[in-house]
């Protein structure tokens, strides 16, 4: 079972996702704390309103087993992580599919860089866009044989065992060569408009029977498409991957977003 985090309202925040970094010195990892660099300039000259990040799973490819060694490898990243907390923006890390393994070990060590973290669905009210609802998305647009190795992975007793077993450099180099390879497969290619509505039909029903109330904002990451629609009622947002077009979402207090590309790179709407 996901855990859902309740807080409290927020009125601007920023989104986001699937940035899946690869290499700690790259072009897609400069590029990457050169933004986060801008929320922290931004916040110092007191030029910015954003009171939280959201990050909706896969900013890296991969992160699993050894914290430490992860951090260590990624210092860089996690150093801005830690500045924007010290500066009292909340920092929220929704694992993806692609980085996870931190539902199980919380620890002081990971409380530097993160308000909250771990498997998990964000959920708050937003004097605009209503009950707000943040997950990574990989268990909700999928096949039903995804679930159970889904659940056996991000378990407690798996990730104990593997990070006994496996060292963190080990680990780094068979999910790297993994993460190449669904890339090279060309996956997320594949997704039918069909078949995402109908996953994305059926989380909305199953969220209204079980809360007794509806969803009014729904973002999610992992599908890496860019889409800015409506279903049954709920705005649906999902953004494209970092590497095919680095940005990010900024919602604000009045209801007004914006997607920021920080290159030339700008994908078509996905045809949802």
């Amino acid at each position: 079972m996901v855990r859902t985090i309740n807080i409290k309202e927020i009125k601007n925040f920023v989104i986001i996702s699937d940035v899946h970094l690869r290499e700690p010195e790259n072009h897609i990892t400069k590029l990457f704390i050169e933004t986060l660099d801008k929320f922290i300039l931004e916040k110092k000259n007191k030029t910015s309103e954003i009171e939280a990040i959201f990050l909706l799973g896969d900013i890296f490819d991969f992160i699993t087993v050894s914290k430490s060694f992860f951090i260590k490898l990624w210092k860089n990243v996690f150093n801005k992580f830690h500045e924007i907390k010290s500066l009292g923006i909340s920092i929220y890390f929704i694992e993806g599919n692609h980085d996870f393994g931190f539902e199980h070990f919380h620890s002081k060590k990971l409380d530097k860089y993160f308000t909250d973290y771990g498997d998990c669905i964000i959920e708050f009210q937003h004097q605009n866009f209503g009950n707000v609802i943040l997950r990574h998305g990989d268990n909700v647009v999928c096949s039903p044989t995804y679930h159970k190795p889904r659940a056996f992975f991000k378990s407690y007793l798996f990730q104990k065992i593997a990070n006994l077993f496996f060292s963190g450099w080990l680990m780094h180099f068979i999910c790297t060569k993994y993460a190449k390879r669904s890339r090279n497969k060309g996956e997320y290619n594949a997704l039918q408009s069909s078949f995402l509505r109908f996953c994305i039909t059926g989380y909305l029903n199953e969220y209204l029977e079980i809360n007794k109330k509806q969803i009014d904002t729904l973002f999610i990451g992992h599908i890496h498409v860019f889409i800015d629609s409506n279903v049954n009622g709920t705005k649906f947002i999902v953004g494209p991957d970092w590497f095919s077009a680095p940005n990010y979402l900024h919602c604000k207090a009045d209801g007004t977003y914006n997607r920021y590309f920080i290159t030339n790179k700008t994908p078509n709407h996905f045809d949802f």
